[in-house]
């Protein structure tokens, strides 16, 4: 997972993934995998601890990436637009945060 933050994190450093917008309470345990300068501030890497906190993150990343779509079609308060907004990012990036595509994601540093 990645996320952007405005300043840099140093490789291994133990974090704390807060979703406040989802829920204020959720909060995934993780470490800087890697960090990488950008225009405006950094977009850091995050590892996490096992394969279900991972999912569990991915989860989470993916509703936030639907809420954002859906503002960026300038979608507000019609449900059926929102679900069918949804259902349409849903059906062109679900593949990306398939459980499989996350265990491969997770096994694969140990492979490498």
């Amino acid at each position: 997972m990645a996320c952007n933050y405005h300043r840099a994190w140093r490789h291994g450093t133990a974090l704390e993934v807060r979703m406040p917008t989802l829920n204020p309470d959720m909060r995934f345990l993780g470490y800087v995998a890697w960090c990488l300068r950008r225009k405006h501030g950094y977009l850091v890497g995050i590892a996490f601890v096992d394969e279900q906190t991972l999912f569990s993150a991915r989860m989470g990343e993916q509703v936030c990436r639907i809420e954002r779509y859906c503002r960026q079609h300038d979608v507000h308060d019609d449900l059926q637009e929102v679900q069918a907004r949804a259902l349409e990012w849903v059906q062109q990036h679900a593949d990306e945060f398939s459980h499989e595509t996350v265990r491969k994601a997770f096994a694969q540093p140990v492979l490498d």
